[in-house]
């Protein structure tokens, strides 16, 4: 892969974050019915981009990707666990259940915040190795 094609790539996330951020704040102004609906758009989404995951993960080779594919695994039983526990907690229709419930999906949000921030310093490097890597080899006449 071209470096311009790995700060394509990594300019994607700055985009998703964006975007993300606009209808984060735009939910602030919707009906709890609304939000009921982007809710449910947005874990299909995030269900198609572990599907996506997945599909990537099963096709790793080399080492490197094995780590990744590792690591994607346990990401995906993180979330169907937190979703489980998510599920299990709406359930509950009480005002105890209810608070309970919020504080455990706000608390999911700044992990999954932290993770995302983490991986992107992480991605950030990535793709600096792979640019010096692939300058290396040209100085080299690979």
């Amino acid at each position: 892969m071209a470096d311009g094609d790995l700060s394509t790539q990594f300019e994607k996330i700055s985009d998703k974050a964006k975007a993300a951020a606009d209808q984060l704040r735009a939910a602030n102004e919707r009906t709890r019915d609304q939000l009921k609906a982007d809710v449910a758009s947005a874990r299909e989404h995030a269900d198609a981009a572990t599907d996506r995951l997945k599909d990537k993960a099963e096709g790793a080779k080399d080492n490197a990707s094995s780590h990744w594919q590792e690591l994607r695994g346990k990401w995906q039983a993180h979330v169907a666990e937190v979703r489980a526990r998510a599920d299990r907690a709406k359930a509950k229709v009480d005002a105890g259940g209810a608070a309970m419930d919020a504080d455990l999906t706000e608390s999911y949000a700044y992990d999954a915040i932290d993770f995302a921030l983490d991986a992107v310093e992480e991605a950030e490097y990535a793709v600096l190795d792979a640019i010096y890597a692939r300058k290396a080899a040209a100085a080299l006449g690979v």
